[in-house]
């Protein structure tokens, strides 16, 4: 049953309890290389259904790593045990929940053969999701809000299950980081259900979390990246290539925007046989999930977003080192074309360095 954006959740509890069916074991997924958004919904919506239902046993999972420090010291005070997916055992006798993603979206490790008896997202859906979608029993997808925190943190309300400190931690931090403090894109009903859990929050535990410390490779990656980074008018951007963390993209597209003249920024990178790209933009009506998407769909890619936050990957197993090159620069350059609406893209000058560093050009196949 398809919630529709906006509707009031009343009834909601019926209808996650007729998704679920009577299973004693629920999976909830969040996206892969988890963010603090993922994995407070996934948190929020476990104690939804430990109230509705005590006698189903939730287990939280995910795909890939869980990279960037904050996200790692988020880990160890949610109020709910995380695993990765591999842990799970027993994973046909189960039903999955997603949280902060979709099916077939690429960037989840729902099994293939599988639908979900429940969806709870705020980006938008895709060509290759709807499907699947209209399979699934309970879906509620908002993309007019900032987080998906938002949406799981009114079922708790609306159902009148007692937040506690922990969870209610756990839940500011999932709305403040992927709104920036309420400050990007984000809707009414993230403020106002930011603000009712504001008084119920550890604020030196959000601190810790917030201002974690950064171990000797964070400090590593962002040499690396400014060093490789580049600005063309509006635009900064750099290319890492080959990473042993994923989370970095994301967190340097972050950073670069930061630079007081810059509209855009993008950065790309090598991991796990994929080329992932990470985009940000100033302007609230930028429409970057757009553009990713046309960067990388018509390549075979995966990608999405919302206007100022987006992001896709694209499968380059067996490509030579020399052809991963190529593929990177030439997203790059197709990139600034859109943004720009220059087509005939030249001069594109280092920020720091005195040339342009290649992340390709050293290493063996």
């Amino acid at each position: 049953m398809e919630i529709v954006e906006g509707e009031i959740v009343e009834g909601v509890g019926e209808r996650l309890l007729a998704a679920l069916r009577g299973s004693s074991r629920l999976v909830i997924l969040t996206h892969n290389n988890p963010d603090p958004d993922a994995f407070a919904s996934a948190c929020g919506l476990a104690a939804v259904i430990n109230f509705l239902d005590p006698e189903c046993r939730v287990q939280i999972a995910y795909g890939g790593i869980v990279g960037r420090s904050e996200n790692r010291t988020m880990m160890r005070y949610l109020p709910c045990k995380v695993v990765p997916f591999s842990r799970v055992r027993g994973r046909d006798k189960v039903v999955y929940a997603l949280v902060d993603t979709q099916p077939r979206a690429g960037n989840n490790v729902l099994p293939s053969d599988k639908t979900p008896a429940i969806v709870i997202d705020h980006h938008p859906q895709k060509a290759s999701t709807r499907a699947l979608l209209r399979r699934t029993p309970f879906v509620d997808i908002r993309t007019g809000y900032g987080s998906c925190t938002t949406i799981v943190t009114e079922y708790l309300q609306c159902l009148g299950v007692s937040i506690t400190t922990a969870l209610a931690t756990v839940l500011v931090y999932g709305i403040t980081s992927e709104t920036q403090h309420l400050g990007r894109e984000a809707s009414l009903r993230d403020r106002q259900i930011y603000n009712d859990l504001v008084p119920l929050v550890n604020m030196r535990r959000l601190s810790q979390i917030e201002f974690s410390r950064r171990p000797r490779e964070h400090f590593v990656h962002i040499r690396e990246a400014i060093d490789n980074a580049f600005v063309y008018r509006q635009v900064i951007g750099s290319r890492l290539g080959p990473i042993e963390n994923p989370d970095v993209v994301a967190e340097v597209a972050d950073f670069l925007l930061l630079h007081e003249r810059m509209s855009w920024s993008i950065v790309t990178a090598y991991y796990d046989d994929k080329l992932i790209i990470s985009l940000r933009a100033g302007n609230p009506r930028a429409h970057a999930g757009k553009v990713v998407r046309e960067l990388l769909e018509k390549l075979g890619g995966t990608a999405g977003g919302h206007n100022q936050v987006a992001g896709g990957q694209l499968d380059c197993q067996g490509r030579s080192r020399a052809e991963m090159a190529e593929l990177d620069q030439g997203l790059i350059i197709d990139f600034l074309r859109q943004v720009t609406g220059v087509e005939n893209v030249k001069t594109i000058k280092p920020l720091v360095s005195s040339e342009l560093k290649d992340p390709w050009a050293e290493g063996d196949e």
